[in-house]
């Protein structure tokens, strides 16, 4: 009398491996250019944000420097936020009527095809240090 065996082969377990690898292959690239296409969506966003914020403060006060009377406190200051953990804001205020917004990659985001964020008190927007075959128009497209 013959039993029958029920279950999986070593081969027929190695074909599955070999295609759960081959799979992998293929989707994880396209999932870590996804994660960092959402890191940077979301730094564009923030550097707009703060953006209108600077505008705004100008409007109010007429500069964008952090004015007081000699010898008091500011009478009003805005904080620029530090970045949101794969990019860190830096402001420059070169004068009072201007400033430079730089968006710089740290962690996971160092050596990202777009490079720095950058943007002014005009609303030009650009990139630092764009590699491959990244533009400013898809840096900061949504």
């Amino acid at each position: 009398m013959r039993r029958k065996f029920s279950g999986f082969t070593l081969i027929e377990l190695m074909i599955v491996v070999a295609i759960i690898g081959i799979l992998a292959a293929i989707a994880y690239p396209s999932y870590t250019e996804y994660v960092r296409r959402t890191h940077r969506s979301e730094i564009a966003g923030l550097l707009s944000e703060v953006t209108q914020s600077l505008e705004r403060f100008y409007s109010r006060n007429g500069t964008y420097a952090d004015v007081a009377a000699a010898g008091s406190v500011p009478a009003v200051t805005l904080a620029i936020p530090a970045g949101n953990g794969f990019y860190t804001i830096a402001a420059n205020r070169t004068n009072p009527q201007a400033f430079t917004l730089t968006a710089t990659p740290t962690g996971t985001m160092v050596g990202d095809r777009c490079g720095s964020f950058v943007i002014d008190n005009t609303g030009a927007r650009s990139n630092t240090g764009m590699t491959g075959n990244a533009t400013t128009a898809t840096c900061w497209s949504r």
